[in-house]
């Protein structure tokens, strides 16, 4: 029991990844629920929330809490800061699943006030080591996020623009922005090839890693320029902005388009939620009144798909069970194009209206299927570590 414990607060993912999924699960039931008359109130704010703040906030925290801390050459999680993040994080949760809107803004607000500080603390006074350039997105996208959900928590009657932006980098800036500043240091992991934000240890930022800050600084800036662009009335340019420079910064910061030396299904999978996340905007900008449906490409196929892709490279490689990640996993093909094609069924809700209702229900079920495919597929490797004994397999290939 120890053990496990230590595990957890050392590796934070191996409780936040799965109970984010089963948020997920709710978040999206939400609409068989309320058409087949179980949820007694309009679920639009709480299911956009629920997938926002509880599905992929809980895979922010699992991952910046596994990561953070040894990219800085920091100790782990302290028990009262898990139990306070896990605190936080279901009392947004469950207010956000009983339609408790500003309560669930709130407590999400302090959550990621805490992760902030925890991460900019242990990056300031740890002096042990420089986290890559790129996490300064990370703290941006977080700290706004922080920012947004409070003002919309505690403004009562805020402005149309004020609403708007706050939205904006609530439901995207808060995952877009740490997604382009971990992507280059994480993602040539997944295509066997190194990475140009991969510097030696030292307790200052070392020789090259400002101008890798800077870049990324300078496309975080673009994004939120599209944000402010959209509010003010262009949100065609807006759109259309944010969709350039996800492409061009992955395209120049990562591997993403390139030949890449190793072909790995999470890998692949990483390609189409780029391609996701710039069609989604594009698709939005071009039919503005399909928008929201347009925008499940963005999140679903864009963002969601991205969260599972490197959750299996997280979980899978904590196990030690790197063998796996070199070859073709089948249950990932699967989630991957039932995502597809939850979002694609969503997307077509706003062109064929007569069939709204039917489309959402079979949406919320496709993702639903998904999420558990990938839930069961790596539950069992959730408690186990490197040094864990690996389970024989009855493949002959891979035990020659």
């Amino acid at each position: 029991m120890k053990r496990a414990c230590q595990m957890v607060l050392e590796e934070p993912y191996r409780v936040f990844f799965p109970i984010g999924v089963l948020a997920g699960i709710w978040g999206v039931m939400m609409w068989p629920m309320l058409y087949g008359g179980w949820l007694h109130f309009y679920p639009g704010e709480a299911h956009t929330r629920i997938m926002i703040e509880g599905f992929m906030g809980a895979f922010i925290l699992g991952f910046i809490g596994t990561a953070f801390p040894r990219l800085t050459g920091n100790r782990s999680w302290f028990s009262g800061e898990f139990f306070l993040m896990l605190l936080l994080w279901t009392l947004t949760v469950s207010s956000l699943a009983i339609g408790k809107i500003q309560a669930g803004d709130a407590a999400f607000c302090v959550l990621l006030l805490t992760l902030f500080t925890g991460m900019a603390g242990r990056w300031i006074f740890g002096h042990r080591d420089t986290p890559p350039p790129g996490f300064i997105l990370a703290l941006s996208g977080i700290l706004g996020a922080a920012l947004a959900a409070g003002f919309l928590a505690w403004n009562a009657s805020p402005t149309t623009a004020q609403l708007q932006f706050a939205r904006l980098w609530l439901f995207q800036g808060f995952l877009l922005l740490p997604l382009m500043g971990i992507g280059p240091y994480v993602l040539p992991r997944f295509f066997g090839m190194n990475s140009s934000h991969s510097f030696d240890d030292a307790p200052s930022p070392p020789s090259g890693w400002w101008p890798k800050a800077i870049s990324a600084t300078i496309a975080g800036l673009l994004v939120i320029a599209g944000f402010a662009l959209e509010v003010m009335g262009n949100p065609l340019l807006g759109q259309l902005l944010r969709a350039v420079v996800i492409l061009v910064w992955f395209a120049l910061e990562t591997p993403v388009f390139r030949l890449a030396k190793l072909s790995t299904t999470p890998g692949n999978a990483v390609r189409w939620a780029v391609i996701g996340l710039a069609s989604g905007l594009i698709c939005a900008a071009v039919w503005p009144l399909a928008r929201v449906g347009s925008l499940h490409l963005f999140f679903v196929t864009g963002l969601g798909l991205v969260t599972m892709a490197v959750g299996t490279r997280v979980i899978l490689g904590h196990a030690g069970r790197h063998d796996l990640l070199t070859g073709k996993i089948v249950w990932l093909c699967w989630v991957v194009g039932l995502l597809i094609l939850a979002a694609t069924t969503r997307m077509s809700c706003d062109f064929l209206p007569h069939l709204r209702v039917s489309h959402l229900i079979y949406a919320a079920w496709t993702w639903a299927i998904a999420a558990v495919i990938w839930l069961i597929a790596l539950a069992k490797c959730l408690l186990r570590n490197e040094v864990s004994e690996k389970p024989k397999s009855r493949c002959p290939r891979r035990q020659r």
